[in-house]
This record gives C-alpha cells, structure tokens and sequence, in this order.
C-alpha cells in the first residue's frame, strides 16, 4: 500500500480515505479473504499515524479475530486502543480483556506492558475484582514507568492508590491520590486521570465521614469535568461517587445526573448493537475454528500411532540410551558439584563485601555521631557560656549608662549603638545555637521541631505558609540520627526556598507511611532553569538524601515555582 503512504508523507490526508476506500473494494472483487485483511490492517496502522484513533477502533472491531494471530509491530498498539475506546463507553470487561491482551502479548515493549498492567489495576478496581491484585502489584512494581511521559507517571501512581484503595490502606491511598494530581510535566495535561484520583480522594473522606474534605474534592473533579472534555464513562464514575455522597450545595448534582445518564444511555445502546454484531462474527469464527482444531486433532492422531510403531521397532536401542543417559547424570552430577564450589567462593566475597560495607557505615555513622556532640557542645557552650557572658556585658553598659553618662550627650549616643550591637550579637550567637542544635527538637520530639520550624518562618519572613502534616506522633523510637538528618533536610530545602527563591507562599507536606516517610514542598517563586546545574547546596542534599538511602526528585519552571518530592525509608525501630 505505497499510494496511501506516500499521499500521508505529502500531507494530503483528505485523499488517504478515499484511497483505501477503492482498495478496500478491489480486494473484496478478488474474493482472497487474506489481500481484504492485510489492506484492512493497514488503513488502520494509516488512521494510528494521523491520529485518527476512533476510526481505527471502528476497523480493529472487525478484525479482532485476525488479532490473535497478528504478531505485526501495531498489534501491542491495536490492543491498546480497543481497551481504551472500550473503557471510554463504560465496557469495563472488554477493555480488562484487551489490557490483558496488551501485556500478555510476545512482542509489546516493557512500557507498553507497564501501562497495560496499571491499566489493568484500575480496572479491576472499577469492576471490584481484586483476586489478583497482588500478582498484578507486583508486575507493576518490577516493570516501573515511563519518566518522559506524564500520563504514564500518573497512571503509575493512580494504580498504587487504586491498590491501597482496595486493600483499605487509605493514608496510603490518599498519599498516592495526591501525588497522581500533583505531577507536572512540560505542560503535559492527563485530566482523566485527574477527575478519577479527585472521585477517589473524595470517596475516602466521605468514607470517614468528613464532608468538608469529601466536597472541596468532589468540587476540585467538577472543575476539572468543566474545563476538560473526558468520555461519557468517566462522568458517570464521578457522577455515582457523588450520588453516594449526597446532593451538595454548590454543585448543580440533579442537572448533571441528568444529562449523562442519558448521554451514557445513547452510547450504551449504541455500544451494545455494536457488540451484538461482533458476537455474532465471532460466534461464526469460533464455529469455523472448532471445525479446523477438530481436524487437526485427528491428525496429530495419526501421527501418534505412526510414532507408536516406530517406537516398538526402538526398543533395541534403550540399553545404548540408558548408557548415555547415565554418563550424562554423571556429567551433570560433577557440573553440579563445580558450580556449588564456584557459588560458594561467590556466597563467600559477597559475605566479605557486605561486611566492608557494613564496616564503612559504621564508620560513616560513628563519625556523624561525633560531629552531632561536638555541635550540641558548641551549641551548649554558645548559649550557656557567651550568652551569660553577653547578658553580663549588657547588664555592665546598662549601669554604666545610667550611672556615668550624660543623657543625650556624644557618649551617650555611641553606648546605645554599642548596646544595640550587643543585642545583635546576642541575638545570632543564639541563632548559631540553634542551628547547631535545634532545642526544639531535643527537647518535644520531631513532629513539634518541624511546626515550630514552619511558625518561625511565617512570623519572621513574612510568609504564607500551607501544611498538611499525616502521623509522626510515635516518632521516639525512631534512631536519633534519621531524625536529626531528616530535620536537617526539611530546614535546608526551606532555607533555600526563603533565600532564593524569592518565594511568598509555601506548601508542606509530610505524611509517615507504613515503612517510609514522604515529604513534598512546593513554593512559588521564582523558578529554576532545566538545565540548570545544581549548587554546592542541591548537591549536599542529593548526598544526605542518598546516605538515608531515600530518593530525591525536584522540578520548577521559571516564574512558576519549584517543588521537591522525597520519599525516605524509615530504618528499624530502636527498641527501648
């Protein structure tokens, strides 16, 4: 099919159905019922390359038959597309059965299979089905995601709330709900998957009772709804999370109730006479296909009998097979014993490594111990020592001014600057301290440190500050350097954003998961540049990051903000 090709790489579009049309028709009048499915095939790999996925889906429906047997390189994309033109009408089986289809197929690439499996679990989710979530969570996990591609990440993330969802982990799934709708990406826009993580915040709060948190997502997903065009099926999940939850006061419920449901109804009718014919072809197929695996049983049959005969007739040659058999056990047996031998020499250097880099840490964290005393002692020393001493001093200059000199005279005025200075001093050997050793920290526990670290920076910078803070009221048992160095982390990147980026609002959030802690901070400042190299400072974060062996992923455009995304695992408890 050159013709279409080459009127596709000039542009002309309009001509490439008219195009087909004809060799449609002249593969019908030579009655090869193979020429009609090649030609069929290839107008839809055209309308994929002019981004005509509809038209496509319209022509894969009647070759879903010859699909199962096409190892073409479209066919991971043909099975991709009736999944998701399914999906759109609210066929929710059908398009589980081609998501399947997508993953389990020889030839899809690693991406195509990671998209395939987390669609997989939404919709297992959609359909209540999680006999094997476990199974698909893992293959999920093992597989990753595509990090060029916003709708991947996302749909990544959203599987994970879906999954945490069903098994009523819901701080989890909230975590992930969140994170799926925070995600950016060049302008990439994934509203679909937007409304769903919005439906599915807003189910969780309504679950816990708390309507104002349930109706400021129901309305966050409305928006969405009015400012993005999305299939008739995702409204209605929207749309029957919100007839749960109750009529809402700033929410037109009984208008959009009515309107899809007869949206849904039309496309419904119009779905399911589509599916009749297709039934009724693939009926006629199966019968066909019976009739052929029928003959070739009886062949194979045949066949078995033949090689029944022949093998009568072998009989003389076991002894001579018997003999080979066991030189080749004994072969296998010293192969065997070489490689238990080779495995463990291997066992015993990893044993040795693992015991290196176990001396190493120990060694890292020793000295961190140390450096962590001797700034606590300076810090003691700072506030117990010179601070007595500078209050001492200022307590001197005040008799001294009361006592000895003129007011308003030339002395005078260079003592209240010598006092006044004094105060500043005393003032940053007490920041100095504190930075050294945050008191707070010491003295209430961690999740006290951080909302004194946040009140601190909104009454003395001027700022707005939004916190949203989950768990971290047990955080005692958790080892004191953790601790320290998480601290240490969330200061900096707030430092950072108060002193470059010029930023006058601030979002926080930390939320302790399971076995490990996110913490996302947002400002909307000034921005940094993609390609941008990272200071000293992104540099030593990046470094302590990786010694919690956390992970670490900041993006921001300029004029429109930078967030940091970290997730840290939390180590084992230290038993008291």
């Amino acid at each position: 099919m050159w013709l279409p090709n080459l009127e596709l790489r000039m542009g002309k579009i309009d001509n490439i159905k008219r195009t087909y049309d004809l060799a449609i028709k002249l593969s019908k009048e030579t009655n090869n019922p193979s020429v009609l499915k090649d030609t069929r095939f290839s107008y839809a790999q055209t309308l994929l390359n002019i981004n005509k996925a509809d038209e496509a889906f319209e022509i894969l429906k009647d070759l879903i038959p010859d699909l199962e047997t096409s190892y073409s390189s479209h066919t991971a994309q043909f099975f991709n597309i009736l999944s998701r033109n399914y999906e759109a009408n609210g066929d929710f089986k059908n398009a589980f059965i081609y998501a399947e289809k997508e993953f389990n197929f020889v030839n899809a690439t690693i991406l195509q299979k990671a998209n395939a499996i987390n669609k997989m679990m939404l919709l297992s989710f959609l359909l209540n089905d999680y006999s094997n979530h476990e199974k698909y969570f893992a293959e999920h996990k093992k597989l990753g995601k595509d990090e060029n591609n916003l709708y991947a990440k996302k749909l990544y993330a959203l599987a994970e709330a879906k999954y945490y969802h069903a098994k009523e982990k819901f701080k989890n799934a909230k975590a992930k709900y969140i994170l799926t709708t925070q995600l950016k990406m060049n302008g990439q826009m994934a509203p679909t998957l937007d409304v769903i993580s919005y439906t599915g915040l807003a189910r969780l709060y309504a679950k816990e009772a708390k309507t104002d948190s349930a109706s400021f997502y129901f309305n966050k997903a409305n928006q969405m709804l009015n400012k993005h065009k999305v299939a008739p099926a995702i409204k209605l999940i929207y749309t029957n999370a919100l007839k749960e939850f109750g009529s809402q006061k700033n929410l037109d419920q009984d208008s959009v109730i009515k309107n899809l449901e007869q949206e849904i109804l039309l496309k419904d009718t119009l779905h399911q006479m589509s599916l009749a014919k297709l039934t009724n072809e693939l009926e006629t197929k199966y019968r066909v296909d019976e009739k052929e695996k029928a003959l070739e049983l009886a062949n194979k049959q045949k066949q078995l009998q033949t090689l029944e005969i022949k093998q009568q007739k072998q009989k003389n040659w076991f002894i001579i097979i018997g003999a080979g058999i066991l030189l080749t056990l004994l072969a296998a047996l010293t192969y065997i014993l070489f490689q238990r031998k080779k495995q463990a020499k291997i066992l015993h250097d990893a044993t040795l490594n693992d015991l290196k880099n176990q001396h190493r840490i120990d060694i890292m964290n020793t000295l961190t111990d140390a450096q962590e005393q001797e700034k606590k002692r300076i810090a003691e020393r700072l506030h117990d020592e010179v601070g007595a001493m500078l209050s001492i001093a200022k307590l001197n200059l005040n008799t001294l001014q009361e006592n000895t000199f003129i007011a308003n005279g030339e002395t005078d005025s260079k003592l209240t600057v010598t006092k006044n200075l004094m105060n500043d001093i005393s003032e940053t050997v007490r920041n100095i301290s504190h930075t050294l050793m945050p008191i707070a920290l010491e003295k209430y526990g961690f999740k006290a440190a951080i909302l004194d670290l946040l009140t601190s920076i909104k009454t003395s910078n001027h700022l707005t500050v939004e916190q949203v803070i989950e768990g971290l009221d047990n955080t005692s048992k958790w080892p004191q350097n953790f601790v320290l160095s998480t601290y240490r982390i969330i200061q900096e990147i707030l430092n950072n954003a108060i002193k470059h980026a010029e930023a006058s609002h601030l979002f926080v959030q930390i939320i302790e998961l399971e076995n490990a802690l996110t913490i996302y901070i947002e400002d909307n400042g000034k921005g940094i540049e993609q390609d941008h190299n990272h200071g000293a400072g992104i540099k030593l974060l990046e470094t302590n990051i990786a010694y919690l062996s956390g992970k670490l992923e900041i993006k921001g455009e300029p004029n429109h903000g930078t967030f940091a995304l970290i997730e840290l695992p939390i180590p084992n408890l230290v038993q008291t």
